[in-house]
């Protein structure tokens, strides 16, 4: 164990960095830990700071100035900036892939041609620079399909499923309008939703756990498609075979970047879907753990998050770690959304635990009021026994939640 970890610097927004926070606030060793830019919502579990996820200059010289002892970046935007690069240039212990390593994992163009060249089993798909060509294609593809923009966006709106040309064209039209260029068209996969989560040196990987995905806007999977609204995990109707077949992309996916320097350190995920018995399709690699997941998979690892990091930075985490303790329990989360602007939430004062509960887009009125912001504010999370009394939990405290305007997914687990 190395004690000396007192401050702790998160670069990254969201709901990310308030489950980190707190899971990292239960470790004795750590005294302060900051979020740069952080949330607009004060918490009690870290320090938000005013400097951008991509100011490498400013980022480090207040990790200098503030004695920080080990960086975590958890977004995209952080990682796009290649901070990790940068930080460890400079002598910082941080934790995270560096730009080459995780461009497979934020470019969605560079991630869909790299899980072609490995041979992983992935939609057939189309990169295209003009709309012209991005038509063509569209002509004899197979609808619905999924269209992405290829570079890092965290805008829901460089995102569709769509089951019709009129409405591709359009989305095609928007996208090429803003200069977009590696437009990203896929088949889309009809199945269940699931990420394989891993932790890795660069070298070698340790699986966390399965997490079930809820991607889609509405309840029973209609509505708009999103980068995911809710979980449960772990994903019991993922088989073993299943696991050790993914673990077998990561070991591929590690080597190839290896073999040209470009090591991936951190936490990766392997976000797929299932089509049949012990089937299924690679969609994609994450770079760390999602929004609308950490908290759930955070709760069942039951190793020190701090050591594990350190571990990897270190390069002693092959020889010291077999597997990555996780416990027995399971997490339900859901994410709540809100149409409008600056309206009153009432119930979160009646929540049993608001350590369940990780603010994204909230602020507090002069008079201690929540209110919100506009997309996702919130994300709760109840972890128990079973994942029916998981689930159970979770909606009770959510039907505390009442504002105008609210938002979220009511058939979380529904099959438990």
């Amino acid at each position: 164990m190395n004690d000396n970890v007192k401050n702790i610097l998160i670069i990254g927004t969201g709901a990310r960095v308030e489950a980190l926070a707190k899971r990292l606030k239960k470790d004795n060793r750590v005294e302060e830990i900051y979020a740069a830019p952080g949330n607009p919502f004060t918490s009690k579990n870290y320090k938000n700071i005013d400097i951008r996820e991509d100011d490498l200059t400013g980022l480090l010289k207040f990790a200098i100035e503030n004695n920080v002892d080990l960086t975590v970046p958890v977004t995209e935007k952080a990682l796009n900036s290649d901070v990790v690069s940068f930080f460890s240039t400079n002598g910082q212990n941080i934790f995270g892939p560096t730009f080459d390593a995780c461009s497979i994992a934020i470019n969605n163009a560079d991630g869909k041609k790299f899980l072609y060249k490995i041979h992983a089993q992935t939609s057939k798909f189309g990169i295209f620079d003009k709309i012209q060509q991005a038509e063509d294609y569209l002509k004899n593809a197979a609808f619905p399909v999924t269209i992405k923009c290829g570079k890092y966006s965290d805008r829901e709106e460089d995102l569709i499923v769509s089951s019709t040309m009129s409405l591709a064209r359009e989305f095609l039209s928007v996208q090429f309008a803003k200069n977009e260029t590696d437009i990203l068209i896929e088949e889309f996969t009809y199945g269940k939703n699931f990420t394989v989560y891993f932790i890795t040196d660069g070298y070698s990987a340790l699986p966390l756990t399965t997490v079930a995905n809820y991607k889609f806007m509405q309840d029973g999977d209609s509505g708009l498609y999103t980068k995911g609204l809710g979980c449960y995990a772990p994903d019991y109707q993922i088989s073993q075979l299943v696991v050790s077949r993914v673990e077998n992309i990561i070991k591929n996916t590690l080597a190839s970047l290896a073999n040209k320097n470009y090591p991936y350190m951190g936490i990766i995920g392997v976000e797929c879907v299932l089509t049949g018995e012990d089937k299924f399709m690679v969609n994609e690699f994450k770079p760390f753990l999602q929004e609308h997941d950490i908290s759930a998979v955070l709760n069942l690892i039951d190793d020190n998050l701090i050591d594990i990091f350190l571990s990897c930075i270190n390069g002693f985490f092959a020889d010291e770690y077999e597997t990555i303790k996780i416990n027995d329990l399971s997490a339900v989360a859901v994410t709540v959304l809100s149409r409008q602007f600056n309206k009153p939430i009432k119930g979160l004062e009646n929540l049993e635990d608001l350590d369940n509960v990780d603010f994204i887009n909230i602020k507090k009125a002069n008079d201690n009021t929540y209110l919100t912001g506009k997309g996702a504010i919130l994300s709760i999370t109840k972890t128990a026994s079973t994942l029916s009394r998981a689930k159970k939990y979770l909606y009770e405290d959510l039907s505390e939640l009442k504002f105008e305007g609210i938002k979220y997914r009511k058939d979380i687990a529904r099959i438990i």
